[in-house]
């Protein structure tokens, strides 16, 4: 793994970060933040008063840094795997997605008795992400 590491492009991962990154930022906004904020039991007064205490940039950061460290890990098993197109990258990405990050939480939220509709938004986040992931990381071999 370290020689795969240290072939990566990682201008290529870095791009491919930023664009998992938009894609969490659409999903937990646009697409489902109304229904995951009231899953997640997070009012409006709520999120008005992290804004007033600084803003999102400390959220937006530390969830760069983690979507960054999950795409290095990514493009490295995508290397390691040897997947030549977008097409392999994208259903790789997929499987990784699901039986990996999904897999786990969704243990995680048994025990944290978290409702099926936020496990559902979550892990469906992940499995989008990994996939977009893949599939760019696949076509940029």
């Amino acid at each position: 793994m370290r020689d795969v590491l240290s072939h990566l492009n990682y201008v290529h991962v870095l791009v491919v970060a930023i664009a998992g990154f938009m894609v969490g930022a659409l999903w937990y906004s646009v697409l489902f933040g109304k229904v995951w904020m009231a899953e997640m039991k997070i009012t409006p007064e709520m999120a008005a008063a992290d804004r007033a205490k600084g803003g999102m940039a400390g959220y937006f950061i530390k969830s760069f840094i983690y979507t960054l460290l999950g795409t290095v890990g990514l493009a490295a098993l995508i290397a390691a795997h040897g997947t030549p197109n977008w097409k392999h990258g994208a259903s790789f990405g997929a499987f990784v997605g699901l039986f990996g990050p999904v897999m786990r939480m969704s243990n995680g939220g048994v025990y944290e008795k978290r409702s099926l509709q936020l496990q559902l938004i979550n892990a469906g986040h992940e499995v989008v992400l990994y996939t977009l992931q893949g599939a760019m990381l696949g076509a940029w071999h």
